[in-house]
């Protein structure tokens, strides 16, 4: 399995989403702005983080697994 390509876009989208984030808090500074961030914002940006730390941890184990079961004579 190949996890590249699509822990690239996770990541990409992330980033673009958190540049996105940011550029709304600079306007947007009430109390259902901080609301949102504490209850949505922030636990989704945690757990998108988790979710590429996890990817990572994959294909460093598959790339193991791979290499394990290769036929060397």
């Amino acid at each position: 399995m190949r996890f590249g390509a699509n822990r690239s876009q996770l990541y990409d989208a992330q980033k673009t989403a958190r540049a996105r984030w940011d550029a709304a808090a600079e306007t947007w500074n009430d109390a259902s702005r901080r609301d949102f961030e504490e209850h949505v914002w922030e636990p989704l940006d945690a757990q998108t983080s988790e979710v590429l730390r996890a990817i990572d941890q994959l294909s460093s184990l598959f790339t193991q697994v791979r290499q394990d079961c290769e036929f060397n004579p």
